[in-house]
């Protein structure tokens, strides 16, 4: 425990020094020590993960760790091709940003306009329904076939939606994530330009900024330095590269590196593809009465504002890969992880939060559970919720929500951990009491452990708590409650 709090501290105070001295050697190497105890996993005989910080548009750290194929025993580098899953959208959205600003589109243009054989429900749902997942699209899941096995594509997502007759819900109304939206987008996108997806991508973003790694992925064609998709369960590495959804295009079929990746950051910083009005309308979310300071979605990016400080995000997960890359425009900071394993809850996401504390002279704090995550790994659940204690009594040095150990806990529980979810939702509900969550995942766990009276007790609990926004774990817990006390 003390040996990660020493290192910690160590890198908060390398990163408080003038931005300059960075550079030097012996700096350098201390970030690296850091930022190897996060990644530790993805070392040695693992499939890998590439790591990039971008900081005033120039590489600040880049390294990468474990195998890009275990197979063959090729080794992951700055230059490995990862699928890098729905962090695909922010070029879709940007693709289609290139054809307003040209005139082929616009954000009220609707799907019948483009598809004059969609179903009229399309005539209400519009470009700009489309980025910000308010179009209420069905799931293209529901156009799987029992027993298929060839890959779903964009068109067959396009043909589908145009044999259904109904949405989730009036378009615009709501928001609901949806990688069919974004698979209709990559439709539109060939339907407007007269070429393939592919070709437009490759001739309009990544030719100009010369991103000569990065492809959108086709079955017929060869990705260079490919990465290949695992799944990882303990010390089990099961080979997973592919699945019956991972060939649609639109919505998370780019590969790429970081250093391509370094690129298209630039471009985002530099007016380099679109103007300045087309990405202030990317990073500004938007809702039923178009844009808002709020926090929310914009076009291919997640927008949420923490302490003042506003992060333009996206994750991505899809068979055998897990990535997530933040951006801190006021700080011109980025953080990307790019991994060939699957994606476990939130850590991701919080890694990226630590890398930019680290590079960001102490104005993003660290995330309190990826340091109680790392000391789980190495000394055990006891000494990781003693480090809890200590740390969260420096609040002006570490984050420290009510979903910290909340969702830290539920990546427990789905790997099967019951004994590490019970410790870490029993901590939630002891320093958050009034926060549904430490009680709900109390009752999942002891249900999974069959303990029928402590799930009765914390189901009861978590719906004296749960919002009216939590409809689907109010419905679960009244379920759930109505069955074992007639048990």
């Amino acid at each position: 425990m003390k040996e990660i709090i020493l290192l910690i501290c160590l890198f908060l105070i390398i990163s408080c020094q003038p931005t300059a001295t960075i550079t030097t050697k012996n700096i350098v190497s201390e970030h690296e020590k850091a930022i190897d105890q996060l990644f530790t996993k993805c070392r040695d005989n693992q499939p890998g993960a590439s790591v990039l910080v971008i900081k005033n548009g120039d590489i600040a750290f880049a390294k990468s760790y474990g195998f890009s194929d275990l197979e063959r025993k090729v080794v992951a580098t700055n230059s490995t091709n990862y699928r890098i899953a729905s962090v695909t959208k922010q070029f879709t959205a940007a693709a289609i940003l290139i054809l307003v600003e040209e005139g082929k589109l616009s954000y009220e243009t609707t799907l019948t306009d483009i598809f004059s054989d969609f179903p009229t429900y399309g005539k209400n749902i519009t470009i700009q329904h489309l980025l910000t997942h308010r179009s209420g699209l069905i799931h293209y899941n529901n156009f799987i076939e029992e027993g298929q096995t060839e890959q779903l594509l964009d068109e067959d997502v396009l043909r589908g939606l145009m044999q259904t007759d109904s949405t989730y819900f009036p378009s615009g109304t709501e928001y609901k994530y949806s990688n069919s939206g974004y698979a209709v987008l990559a439709e539109i996108i060939a339907e407007t330009s007269k070429m393939s997806f592919q070709k437009f991508m490759q001739k309009r973003i990544f030719q100009p900024l010369e991103m000569s790694n990065s492809i959108v992925f086709d079955i017929n064609n060869e990705i260079k330095n490919r990465a290949y998709g695992y799944i990882v369960k303990d010390t089990l590495i099961t080979f997973k590269d592919q699945s019956i959804t991972s060939a649609i295009k639109g919505d998370g079929g780019v590969y790429t590196s970081i250093l391509d990746y370094h690129k298209w950051d630039k471009s985002l910083m530099n007016n380099q593809l679109l103007k300045e009005k087309s990405l202030e309308d990317a990073f500004s979310a938007w809702n039923e009465n178009g844009k808002t300071t709020k926090n929310g979605y914009g076009f291919g990016w997640q927008i949420n504002t923490e302490n003042d400080i506003k992060y333009l995000e996206h994750g991505g997960s899809t068979s055998g890969f897990g990535t997530h890359v933040i951006r801190v425009p006021e700080m011109e900071l980025t953080a990307v992880i790019f991994t060939n394993r699957n994606k476990t809850g939130n850590d991701l996401r919080m890694k990226c939060k630590a890398l930019l504390s680290f590079f960001s002279d102490g104005k993003i704090l660290m995330p309190i559970e990826v340091l109680v995550k790392e000391e789980i790994s190495k000394n055990g659940i006891d000494s990781a919720l003693d480090l809890y204690d200590e740390l969260k009594l420096e609040p002006n040095k570490y984050t420290n929500s009510k979903n910290a150990l909340y969702f830290l806990a539920f990546s427990y529980f789905r790997s099967k951990k019951l004994t590490l979810a019970k410790a870490l939702f029993e901590k939630t509900a002891t320093e958050f009491p009034e926060f549904h969550g430490g009680f709900y995942g109390l009752a999942v766990t002891h249900q999974a452990l069959e303990n029928n009276d402590k799930t009765i007790e914390f189901f009861e609990k978590a719906l004296a708590r749960l919002p009216e926004s939590e409809q689907g774990k109010r419905n679960y817990s009244k379920l759930q409650l109505d069955i074992l006390k007639k048990l």
